[in-house]
């Protein structure tokens, strides 16, 4: 009679069940075995290992013949047999034997002895195969091999930290590369270990934004090693995260940079080398075109007076020769000093409104008179589509344009100069317009086309030979027209030898060219009309101050003049002005503390009145500062009326209606040759009457302000022969003295230096002061019979074209 069996008393019913419930519903295999070792009983999973070709789930077969069909199966049978007699003979649990098949399978076998009280009732045998889990592991363990040695040989250091930086696990790499081991690295924090202390929080800071943004982070940094040296890494650091995508620690990877470090800082010092030894041969290059000059300019100024008195003609011929040579080294000195300033990256882009075809058409009458005497003609080809006033730096287009054309004078004998403007395309307000500068000279070598745009290079190696040159022309040129995000380039064409041709971007101001702008100067002032606004001029140069005046006379402008600081805030707090027009530099008070005086205080009449501060050296610096203390613009000296005119039409004129443009009246007129003369032309463009305005104002008030000068030189007061030196130098540009100008600079520059010396080592950077006022004296005191002469030929120039 069958007996349901009985729980234990207070047991779940599950107790209840025959242990022959669970062994075949497990899903490991199971085997069991009786009494006398003897296996009776396998279960599916076990029968399905396909180790016994029994069906069903009864074996029956005794311990030794179990072993010896097993164990051949086995990749150790011996082994096998062994620890089967073992688990036999102890008759205790044993549980994770790992048995490898012939197969490749892995079953992992736990050895359970059942026990009724004392009496060994038999064995149950879980065998698991865990093939699939093993070769996880194998190819885990090979991949972390492959990558521990791909890191190795890339001498990546390798080590993970907690989120605090203390190091949890370090790679053999990272040791090596240390100096420690691992015994000593485990546990400790790895930027109080490896970080400099000055850079310890920097380190902190990375690691804490990493964590909380949850972000890799590449950066390099210098750390210490064990022996006290420094090496320079590149790390690249990420966080660990948990199942639940918590950051838990972190992982870097670092590589050593240090001979990249050692080597960028080789380059770093190499290139402030080649940048230093290129400033210092610019300024030798200047500073020798200077010293050039000022010997230069007394030969061409003495030829140019033998050439005044009774000559035979022998005597006619040497004078002719000598005045071509010495014209000759003038251009020569003049290219050099171009390119040192467009390379040291003092050449800046003023845009302003110009007529194009009369720029155009006054450089075809300038260069016709030049070759008046060979049989070339220059023609103009100009699109009628350019019909409207354009907004770009005019006085680098001449620039431009003169170099091309003097290049092709020099190269062609006879038959035909061309210049071709033509609109190539628009872009909003924008005009791409294509320049062509062609010539019938000498041509150019297809192989020689690269090296006509370098630094002191021609085309031919007997170019300057024949023809003279520094080989900077085309070179000025093309940085020239680079500079303003245009392109240059030679073209091929039947019609002629040589084709220059480069685009350049203007603003389109949509207002058409005023017809007869050239024929009456009075009419075009007669419809200038500001009203009855009122400027406050502030000006102590007396040329500057003759110069402004007679422009607003002309513009009918009511003004007010102020020659000091204090005077000026008197007119100021007195009354309302539409415009301030200020120099920086004024006595008593200068421009930027005058302008903060008129901006502090909201109920003065002039807080909202736009200030114009003029000045000879607007540098960027000095620009930024007037922005933020509350000047509304900067005028550059020197200006011209034009852009004056600009500035007043701006500010003074509310319904912003067309600004009347400054005529350029005469061209072909030539300036002395002892003067700049490029400079000269770019300054005046051909308008005279501007010209002499300002050589007049020059004539008259030179000699005081030097008479100044030297007087302030010798009671060695520093800091009014500053502003003085500051105040007049402008002056010699204006009609042609540059290099004087640049003297000037000069020294003013010393006199700054000199601010921050004492005591001796000042008195040695000051003890070259004289020399230098002496040098400058003299030269002024020579020149001064030229700026006469140039001021008498000018108004004899204007005089003999009126009558024509």
């Amino acid at each position: 009679m069958k007996t349901t069996p009985s729980t234990p008393e207070g047991l779940p019913d599950i107790f209840a069940l025959p242990i022959s419930v669970y062994l075949q519903n497990t899903n490991a295999g199971v085997l069991v075995s009786d009494e006398k070792h003897r296996f009776i009983w396998g279960n599916d999973v076990f029968m399905g290992y396909n180790t016994f070709p029994y069906k069903g789930n009864i074996i029956n077969l005794a311990f030794q013949p179990f072993v010896d069909h097993i164990g051949p199966l086995t990749t150790d049978p011996a082994g096998f047999e062994l620890k089967m007699k073992e688990l036999r003979k102890k008759r205790k649990p044993f549980f994770g034997w790992e048995l490898t098949f012939c197969t490749g399978h892995i079953r992992e076998v736990s050895y359970i002895p059942v026990f009724d009280g004392r009496r060994f009732a038999g064995s149950i045998w879980q065998i698991v195969d865990v093939t699939r889990h093993r070769q996880w592991q194998e190819e885990l363990k090979r991949t972390d091999e492959k990558y521990r040695v791909i890191l190795d040989n890339l001498n990546a250091a390798l080590c993970e930290t907690d989120l605090e930086g203390n190091i949890t696990k370090v790679y053999e790499s990272f040791c090596r590369m240390s100096g420690y081991t691992e015994e000593e690295l485990l546990g400790r924090n790895i930027t109080d270990v490896f970080v400099p202390e000055e850079n310890r929080e920097y380190a902190r800071n990375l690691r804490r934004y990493r964590v909380e943004k949850k972000l890799a982070l590449l950066y390099d940094m210098e750390i210490v090693l064990k022996d006290g040296t420094r090496k320079w890494v590149l790390a690249s650091s990420g966080n660990i995260y948990d199942s639940e995508g918590n950051p838990v620690g972190g992982v870097g990877i670092h590589m050593d940079i240090t001979p990249q470090k050692i080597l960028q800082k080789e380059l770093e010092l190499a290139k402030q080398a080649a940048e230093e030894a290129q400033r210092a041969q610019k300024e030798f290059l200047a500073n020798m075109s200077h010293e050039i000059r000022t010997p230069l300019n007394a030969i061409i100024g003495m030829a140019h007076l033998l050439d005044e008195t009774t000559l035979n003609e022998e005597q006619k011929e040497y004078i002719k020769i000598l005045k071509h040579s010495s014209g000759i080294l003038h251009g020569l000195i003049t290219d050099i000093l171009d390119i040192s300033k467009i390379e040291a990256g003092k050449q800046e882009v003023h845009p302003r409104e110009f007529d194009l075809r009369d720029l155009v058409q006054s450089m075809k009458h300038t260069f016709q008179l030049k070759l008046a005497q060979r049989p070339v003609q220059v023609t103009v080809e100009l699109d009628k589509k350019i019909d409207t006033l354009l907004i770009g730096d005019d006085m680098i287009l001449n620039q431009i344009l003169m170099n091309l054309l003097g290049n092709a004078e020099k190269f062609t004998k006879e038959g035909e100069i061309a210049i071709k403007v033509h609109l190539e395309d628009v872009q909003g307000n924008a005009l791409w317009i294509r320049f062509k500068v062609c010539d019938t000279g000498i041509g150019i070598h297809k192989d020689k086309l690269e090296l006509i745009f370098q630094n002191y290079k021609q085309a031919e190696k007997d170019i300057r030979e024949r023809y003279g040159g520094t080989g900077l022309g085309l070179a000025i040129a093309k940085q020239l027209v680079e500079l303003q995000g245009g392109n240059i380039a030679v073209e091929e064409g039947p019609e002629y030898s040589t084709c220059f041709s480069f685009t350049l971007p203007f603003i389109d101001t949509r207002k058409p060219l005023a017809p007869g702008a050239e024929s009456d100067i009075e009419n075009k002032y007669s419809r200038i009309d500001f009203g009855q606004a009122k400027v406050l001029v502030v000006e102590d140069n007396p040329m500057n101050l003759k110069y402004v005046i007679s422009l607003l006379e002309k513009y009918k402008i009511h003004y007010q003049l102020a020659t000091n600081g204090p005077d000026a805030l008197y007119f100021l707090e007195s009354r309302q002005y539409d415009l301030v027009l200020m120099d920086i530099r004024i006595p008593g008070m200068d421009g930027f503390e005058l302008a903060k005086k008129i901006r502090e205080d909201e109920s003065r009449p002039n807080v909202a009145t736009p200030v114009i501060a003029t000045t000879a050296a607007a540098m960027p610096s000095t620009v930024s500062l007037a922005r933020t203390i509350g000047i509304t613009d900067i005028l550059t000296k020197p200006y011209t009326p034009d852009q004056l005119l600009q500035v007043l039409n701006k500010y003074l004129n509310e319904d912003e209606t067309e600004i009347i443009m400054e005529v350029q009246n005469i061209s072909g007129y030539e300036f002395h040759p002892a003067l700049d003369v490029r400079y000269l032309n770019t300054l005046y463009e051909s308008n005279i009457g501007y010209a002499i305005d300002l050589f007049e104002i020059f004539v008259m008030t030179i000699k005081e302000e030097m008479g100044k000068l030297e007087k302030v030189a010798q009671e060695k007061d520093w800091d009014k022969l500053k502003f003085q030196v500051h105040k007049i130098k402008p002056n010699f540009s204006m009609v042609g003295l540059t290099w004087i100008t640049g003297k000037m600079e000069a020294l003013e520059g010393i006199l700054r230096k000199a601010e921050d010396k004492k005591g001796e080592e000042k008195a040695e950077v000051l003890s070259v002061i004289p020399g230098m006022l002496d040098e400058i004296a003299t030269e002024v005191t020579n020149l001064y019979p030229t700026i006469e002469s140039e001021l008498q030929k000018m108004h004899e120039f204007v005089k003999n074209h009126q009558n024509s």
